[in-house]
């Protein structure tokens, strides 16, 4: 399939979750190396606007204040005045609000019923065990632009804070994560989060910083009551000051969360542990973070909450964890 003449403008309509936008990222970066004139303008949740203030490759910033209302989105959509666009998500949703915009061209992936709006359709990728992560569907997203698809085409972050914000920020410090947004069965028990929390203070690497969304605060909260001297941080920052925790820390301790996307795009020291699901498919991108898990039969699940005995997150050990954090703070 031959790719698309690059557009003078182009918008992007971002994915809708922290950790998908940053999957995305790496597209990002293709595109624009792809299209080096074209004005790129990204289309998100208003909640998810300070990571695309930290991504350097595009443009200008579209805010969607109420994107569960259609016609608010229609409406920012249509001032823009966009001729073409790509649509990262896979809902019908997303193509119809386009084309009630009056976007006249659309590039999405191959989707039964939103093909009667889309008019460049992209296939989806065929089964290449060496390139599961979502992020390459991503890529194959962009190379209809003629953006390379194989993967991080060059070492280094993939955000970079803004320069007003890095001067505010603590820097040096442990940060602990121990919520998913998903639900309880990408949560490490809080007493081994707890349990590490406590060794990791002892080794006097920095302040320990329990942190997360407003979503988070029970988790963090359990934890941050069974560690001396932590300070709870979660729900009660902006994204913008979470990310800035995140990307001048000295070390993350995660779970498959949003966090732990952040630290690998920033290129953080970090680790992160899974249960219910699959690193090969939703994994850190970049070296910095490493990935702790216990394999049993019945993982990866993908539930919500573990219908058994929670094997998989109880199977990971608080020393393989301490472990694999001096290993990712090794120069």
């Amino acid at each position: 399939m031959n790719p698309l003449p690059p557009p003078d403008r182009l918008l992007l309509r971002a994915p809708n979750w922290l950790g998908d936008g940053v999957m995305a990222l790496p597209a990002v970066r293709a595109l624009r190396r792809a299209c080096p004139q074209t004005e790129l303008t990204v289309a998100a949740p208003a909640k998810l606007a300070a990571l695309w203030r930290a991504c350097p490759h595009i443009d200008h910033i579209l805010p969607l204040e109420s994107p569960r209302h259609y016609g608010t989105t229609v409406a920012a959509l249509r001032k823009g005045k966009f001729a073409t666009a790509l649509l990262f998500p896979n809902s019908f949703r997303s193509g119809l609000e386009a084309r009630l915009a009056g976007i006249g061209t659309l590039v999405a992936f191959d989707q039964p019923l939103r093909n009667l709006l889309v008019a460049h359709r992209v296939p989806r990728r065929a089964f290449d065990p060496a390139r599961l992560h979502q992020m390459y569907d991503y890529l194959a997203l962009a190379a209809a632009f003629g953006a390379d698809p194989h993967g991080l085409a060059e070492p280094g972050p993939l955000l970079q804070l803004p320069a007003e914000r890095a001067a505010s920020a603590e820097a040096g410090a442990v940060v602990l994560c121990p919520g998913a947004a998903y639900g309880p069965a990408k949560r490490w028990p809080a007493e081994r989060f707890a349990e590490v929390g406590r060794a990791l203070a002892a080794q006097n690497l920095g302040p320990l910083i329990v942190a997360g969304a407003a979503g988070d605060a029970a988790a963090a909260a359990e934890v941050a009551a069974l560690i001396p001297g932590a300070r709870n941080a979660a729900g009660g920052t902006s994204l913008d000051e979470f990310m800035a925790s995140i990307a001048r820390a000295r070390l993350v301790v995660t779970n498959d969360s949003g966090a732990m996307h952040l630290a690998a795009a920033f290129g953080v020291p970090g680790v992160a542990i899974f249960g219910s699901t699959e690193p090969k498919l939703t994994g850190p991108i970049g070296p910095s973070v490493r990935v702790e898990r216990f394999h049993v039969p019945c993982s990866p699940c993908f539930r919500r909450e573990c219908p058994i005995d929670f094997a998989c997150m109880h199977g990971v050990s608080v020393d393989a964890v301490l472990a694999a954090c001096a290993a990712a703070l090794r120069p």
